[in-house]
């Protein structure tokens, strides 16, 4: 099964809204909405969720998610 950075990170963003980081889910869904191309979603989402890593504590079960999606981005932009 292949890795589906889309779903992930829609999967991502309803768990941020969850626990009051809707600013962060936001951000998230507009790279998804406003971005002209796969690279350009991927790189803001990985601009966004290293962002977020960076300035909020999150429970272990996010932040494995986002760091797990940070990671296959990463792959997937090499």
């Amino acid at each position: 099964m292949s890795y589906d950075h889309y779903q992930e990170a829609e999967e991502l963003i309803s768990m941020l809204e969850n626990v009051g980081l809707k600013y962060y889910g936001e951000s998230l869904q507009r790279a998804m909405d406003e971005g002209a191309t796969g690279t350009e979603i991927f790189m803001s989402l990985r601009w966004y969720i290293g962002q977020f890593l960076a300035e909020v504590s999150v429970d272990d079960v996010i932040k494995a998610k986002a760091k797990r999606l940070l990671n296959e981005l990463d792959k997937a932009l090499q």
